[in-house]
């Protein structure tokens, strides 16, 4: 009988000697996978693996202040920007239970000023992205102010409550965007009778014990350790800020070490129900035309090479967050950086590579290669959003984005490795789907025909518009046989001809569609752009 438990207590020693070793070297692997991102002296991260409520791994690398020199530790607090959208949900549902709201509600119930609005939205469409509104973020840029200026969560949810039409009818499609969130956010804010910050502080972050948390809705609030948003323009970095604090969508700020406690809490709910955490994960609308890619509420859900996984990203200005969960293996990686370049997508799918591979299947492809033919039918120009293309051109047996001189790899199956960071094309017969790290996008091909406009034919277009619902104006103007949008602070911007009485213009315009009264004479142009359609702009001068 010694003799066997003696047996016993080698073998448990040695296998326990073998796991140490193992989680050792996993640990080393995982160090040089940091490493290879970041580099100790610039804008760096800090990364943390969770499974089965334990932390796995947590370090950090990089620079959180540069003025300072001041290293990233894991009580830096960063901008998680989009992550934060998962919060919001959760109260949401909280206040479901609680009888305050039902997601079915009609939105207007709660904010009265959008009675106007054209077609019934619930609360559950704020949720997921199928409401329809027209996205803050692009209308603001449109209005004309960048992230550097600073605006209050009031003024945006203000700009918001301005609006009288809608992209689409609610339920109908998805449109990943911050409106629905920051009404979210304003809903919750009146129901319970308390400022969001104070009532996220109080349901989530205290309990939790995230007590370096916060929601930020003041530009002007002074955030302690924070961590300096970052990009690098002629191989220098700049300081990249965000000071636009709208709640609900974005602008929860905190640390790594609050993080890991909100993922534990994922995989083991003390605060939130299993049946609450399994609605923010449930996929409520299909997202790729494989179905695989979804939306729940506040959290995207797809496979990664079998895998089954829970996700959502977030970035504004030079902030980066990830957080991910694989639910199967009690798994859950957390990353957050400061510099805008950082892809934490990357980052998540290498640890997923080193700690769940003996899990995972790689994907097989039918066909992995292509003929010149075959290729051609591929090119063409897609329209992206109004006013924007993008033109693919086939030479030889090479596929190529226009205006980049690297031919785009080819993964399989009509996949494409494009040149930005985690993403790819996939053509189809006559669309192509854009994937960018959790983004999914289906572009059309179209054939455009612009007219040749000489001075004369501009002319008519010249004059001051205003838009009533956001108190904008843009200067349509003549300069060098060019028409020219110019605005106070978006500035000059071309308008190249489409079609008749048709222009497109970049990021923040889109497309200006003027129209003419029965004498010939510019009335008037709908904008339609980014995340909005059919914006009015009169005449007044």
């Amino acid at each position: 009988m010694n003799k066997i438990i003696s047996l016993l207590i080698f073998v448990a020693f040695n296998s326990s000697y073998a796991q140490t070793n193992l989680d050792a070297n996993k640990r080393k692997i995982t160090d040089s996978i940091l490493e290879s991102y970041c580099k100790p002296d610039e804008p760096g991260m800090a990364i943390g693996i969770i499974q089965n409520g334990k932390i796995l791994y947590k370090n950090t690398k990089g620079i959180a202040n540069l003025s300072d020199n001041l290293l990233i530790t894991d009580s830096t607090t960063f901008n998680i920007a989009s992550v934060s959208k998962q919060f919001t949900a959760l109260i949401a549902l909280m206040a479901s239970e609680e009888g305050k709201i039902s997601m079915q509600d009609d939105i207007t119930k709660y904010l009265p000023e959008l009675k106007n609005l054209p077609y019934k939205i619930t609360i559950k469409q704020l949720a997921n992205h199928t409401h329809g509104l027209p996205n803050y973020s692009d209308l603001i840029a449109m209005i004309g102010f960048g992230l550097a200026i600073p605006i209050s969560n009031d003024q945006a949810v203000q700009t918001l409550l301005g609006i009288e039409q809608v992209n689409f009818k609610a339920g109908e499609q998805y449109q990943y965007g911050n409106s629905g969130f920051i009404l979210l956010a304003e809903i919750l804010k009146r129901v319970y009778g308390k400022p969001f910050p104070l009532l996220v502080k109080e349901k989530i972050f205290e309990p939790l014990n995230m007590n370096n948390s916060v929601v930020i809705d003041n530009p002007n609030t002074i955030i302690q350790n924070k961590a300096i948003a970052y990009t690098k323009s002629a191989g220098k970095f700049i300081e990249y800020p965000n000071r636009q604090m709208e709640c609900g969508s974005s602008n929860i700020h905190t640390t790594l070490n609050d993080m890991l406690k909100w993922a534990i809490n994922f995989q083991n709910p003390k605060i939130g129900t299993i049946n609450q955490m399994n609605l923010l994960m449930k996929k409520t609308i299909s997202i790729s035309r494989d179905s695989d890619l979804g939306y729940g509420l506040g959290l995207l859900s797809e496979t990664y090479k079998g895998l089954e996984t829970i996700f959502h990203g977030g970035g504004t200005a030079g902030y980066r967050a990830y957080i991910l969960h694989v639910p199967e293996h009690n798994f859950s990686v957390v990353t957050l950086g400061n510099l805008e370049s950082f892809d934490g997508l990357l980052i998540v799918q290498d640890i997923l590579e080193l700690y769940l591979k003996d899990y995972m299947q790689e994907p097989s492809y039918i066909k992995t290669s292509y003929t010149e033919n075959e290729l051609k039918d591929f090119a063409g120009t897609y329209k992206v959003s109004p006013g924007q293309y993008w033109t693919i051109e086939a030479n030889n047996k090479d596929l190529y984005f226009s205006g980049v001189q690297e031919p785009l790899t080819v993964i399989g199956d009509g996949k494409f490795k494009f040149f930005l960071p985690s993403s790819f094309l996939i053509f189809y017969t006559n669309s192509m789907d854009f994937r960018i790290a959790d983004f999914n996008y289906t572009y059309q091909k179209v054939n455009l025909n612009p007219p040749d406009l000489e001075k004369k034919d501009l002319e008519k277009y010249v004059g001051v518009f205003k838009n009533k619902e956001f108190n904008t104006y843009y200067e349509i103007l003549i300069t060098e046989n060019k028409l020219i949008a110019k605005h106070l602070t978006n500035g000059e911007i071309i308008l190249n001809p489409l079609s008749k009485n048709s222009f497109s213009a970049e990021y923040p315009l889109g497309e200006l569609d003027f129209i003419l009264d029965s004498a010939g004479s510019v009335k008037s142009f709908m904008l339609s752009g980014q995340n909005f359609n059919s914006i009015k702009f009169l005449k007044v001068n």
